[in-house]
């Protein structure tokens, strides 16, 4: 899947700048002001977003700030042409993941934003409008949060994880339960019953197929 990335810039000739460097690797959508990308940031989140300082509506840091009170996880560099240690530590101490200084090399742009995307893929797996976040132990879909126990949690980002596989009884028990755990098959089906119902409360499909006298398996549209 083509990973989407917001850039926040109103320079034309940065943004060509940018365009030129991401095509062909990255999805992008450019935005000249704070209004416009928080009009779109809240229905639909990036894998990363590319953000400068001085802007005409609102400044980088309060845009940066406001970012971090609706998604804690969306990666976000600072690109600015203040330069200064102030700037920089101001930027990281708002929530930003790197920071770099304008003028900058396209090797050392597709570098940063490649390692901040690796980062946060090894944290995040996202798959059918589901997003599984290992940080902070939340599964959301279309960004709603599903509100699941931690054994809940557990048991989905399994499913998820083994997409298209049929994970036997024994196994869910071992890698949700534990090794130790001796329970009644009834336990693992109340949980599925559970994370069925959490899914169609926020509008989700429901992709976990049983399989009768196996397990379960979690099957992508």
């Amino acid at each position: 899947m083509e990973q989407l990335i917001y850039i926040v810039e109103d320079d034309d000739g940065v943004c060509e700048v940018y365009d030129g460097a991401f095509e062909g690797l990255y999805k992008t959508e450019f935005f000249e002001n704070g209004a416009d990308f928080f009009s779109v940031f809240s229905k639909n989140r990036p894998d990363l977003v590319i953000l400068d300082i001085m802007l005409p509506d609102m400044d980088g840091y309060t845009i940066l700030s406001k970012i971090r009170e609706m998604d804690e996880r969306v990666p976000v560099i600072i690109v600015s042409a203040k330069s200064d240690e102030i700037s920089f530590v101001k930027g990281l101490n708002k929530g930003a993941d790197d920071y770099m200084a304008k003028p900058f090399s396209i090797m050392e742009l597709l570098a940063r934003v490649k390692t901040n995307l690796r980062r946060a893929n090894l944290y995040v797996t996202k798959a059918d409008g589901f997003l599984v976040d290992n940080n902070t132990y939340k599964i959301l879909y279309n960004n709603v949060d599903l509100g699941l126990t931690l054994k809940e949690f557990l048991l989905l980002k399994l499913l998820i994880s083994k997409a298209g596989i049929t994970i036997e009884r024994e196994e869910l028990f071992r890698e949700v339960w534990g090794e130790s755990f001796v329970g009644e098959t009834r336990t693992i089906d109340m949980h599925i019953a559970s994370l069925r119902e959490k899914i169609k409360a926020v509008g989700g499909e429901d992709n976990i197929v049983t399989v009768r006298g196996v397990g379960y398996r979690y099957d992508t549209k």
